[in-house]
């Protein structure tokens, strides 16, 4: 049975929203279509009420704000006819052009990067992955947790008038300088970094900031030391670059110094909490590995990505607090401890070395959005993000500790790694464990692990695996520490 264009509701993939936008939406979204035309009668109030099932007063309501934008207009008696012709598709020529029959389509031209990852090497999330009952993902958030009337009002003061130019206007070679003064004072401090202004770049997160800095070291010939296992998409990024990747194996402190190669042009490591072991390099390894660094002529790319969430540690210095001669670039975000999609991180370094990453950064993505420069500001300054950490760092050691207890209790068939500390644990099987197997089955009772082999130099072995607690609910942590014991029981047996 065909559906008529004109009582066809929104789709219903879309976010949740409100009962008046639903009706803006929907008639918005005929108007583009060609199924109203400009001076077309559009349904009355009741009827489009009827039709998205909502209230006449939302409907009415959605039809003034229309009449306000100049999109419908009101006829005295008669309803509601389109104002505006908004830009629409409808055209036979148009159609033809936009979709061709099938025996017209060409195959489309070859990539030329070869170099692009497997997709069986990269984290595979569902979609819906928040529909799982047990989602031990890395990289989300609760959003239970998320501060969101204290980001809404810090929302509102960036978009008042008196920042209207600041925000609106394109600054290629200036960050936010409340932002820039924020991240030194708040963040860079208890790292034991201290760095002048013109020592930091925004970027749009950390992914952005390795971007940038390959690009700027892609003409050095020399290899990339990187942790096996490691951080997967700065692995991925640095192939695209056609740079030689030498793994380098990380122990129950980190990457092994006296394991780096003679020559390399930089060395990717993530000492505070190492990726995706979650292990801490001490302060005399760190030291090692800038005396091998130096003797190498080589830069270290600090990847502080998860700075101190879970409260029962001491935070410890950055290995950033430690370079005496600059060599040392650093990478953080907000992504952690805020939200992944705000998408802000910034590069610590030389003014030499930023001056230089800011041209790359104009050259490709110009700038990160001030306004939302301006939105992080105020919540740094407000004290918002203070309280939000230390919200947070509560929380997850709560979860920690009952995740460390649970592991030891429910999955003694796996090896636990050495961390103290994260947001995650590390666990490996026996030799002929998949994981990625594992992972699959583990999916039909409604959870969600990491496989580890992705973490690994060309994906071996595969019989690791890792899980995270940020997004799954303290009173359901057990339960599903319980799945994952029984799914092992049936695979080890």
């Amino acid at each position: 049975m065909s559906i008529d264009p004109k009582n066809a509701a929104v789709p219903t993939d879309l976010p949740e929203i409100g009962k008046k936008d639903l009706v803006r939406r929907a008639i918005c979204s005929r108007i583009v279509s060609g199924v109203y035309q400009q001076g077309e009668k559009v349904p009355s109030c009741r009827d489009i009420a009827g039709q998205l099932n909502v209230s006449k007063n939302s409907a009415y309501e959605a039809y003034s704000d229309l009449v306000g934008l100049g999109i419908l207009e009101s006829r005295n008696r008669s309803g509601f006819n389109v104002g505006m012709a908004l830009p629409a598709v409808d055209s036979d020529e148009t159609q033809a052009v936009l979709h061709p029959p099938a025996a017209q389509l060409k195959p489309a031209p070859a990539v030329v990067n070869c170099r692009l990852p497997a997709p069986g090497l990269r984290a595979s999330q569902p979609k819906r992955w928040a529909e799982f009952r047990f989602p031990f993902v890395y990289n989300q958030i609760d959003t239970e947790l998320f501060p969101i009337e204290a980001w809404r009002e810090c929302s509102r003061l960036a978009l008042g008038r008196k920042a209207l130019p600041i925000w609106t206007s394109e600054a290629v070679d200036v960050d936010c300088p409340d932002l820039v003064f924020q991240l030194r004072q708040r963040l860079l401090h208890h790292r034991g970094i201290d760095v002048a202004e013109d020592e930091i770049l925004i970027t749009v997160g950390a992914q952005h900031a390795l971007s940038i800095i390959a690009t700027m070291f892609n003409d050095d010939n020399r290899p990339i030391a990187f942790e096996n296992p490691g951080y997967q998409e700065a692995r991925h990024l640095f192939h695209l670059y056609n740079n030689e990747i030498v793994p380098v194996p990380v122990d129950r402190d980190g990457l092994d110094p006296t394991m780096l190669p003679a020559a390399f042009k930089f060395v990717y490591v993530t000492p505070g909490c190492q990726f995706p072991t979650m292990v801490v390099m001490p302060e005399d390894r760190q030291l090692q590995l800038l005396d091998k660094a130096e003797t190498a002529g080589a830069m270290v790319i600090e990847d502080d990505y998860e700075i101190g969430l879970v409260g029962h540690l001491k935070l410890r210095p950055a290995l950033k607090s430690h370079d005496k001669t600059g060599r040392v670039i650093y990478v953080g975000s907000l992504s952690k401890t805020l939200s992944p999609s705000i998408r802000i991180g910034f590069i610590v370094a030389q003014r030499e070395i930023i001056n230089a990453a800011k041209i790359i950064r104009s050259l490709t993505v110009r700038h990160p959005p001030s306004i939302v420069q301006e939105t992080t500001a105020m919540f740094l300054a407000h004290g918002y993000h203070d309280a939000h950490l230390k919200n947070l760092r509560q929380i997850y050691s709560q979860r920690w500790h009952l995740m460390n207890e649970g592991i030891k209790r429910l999955l003694p068939m796996f090896v636990q790694g050495d961390a103290t500390g994260g947001t995650s644990f590390w666990l490996t099987g026996p030799s002929h464990f998949d994981a990625d197997v594992f992972a699959t089955r583990l999916q039909k009772r409604g959870v969600l692990i990491e496989p580890g082999h992705i973490f690994f130099d060309k994906g071996k072995p595969k019989n690791a695996f890792r899980i995270g607690f940020p997004s799954v609910p303290i009173n359901r942590i057990d339960a599903g520490l319980r799945q994952i014991s029984q799914e092992a029981k049936i695979m080890l047996r």
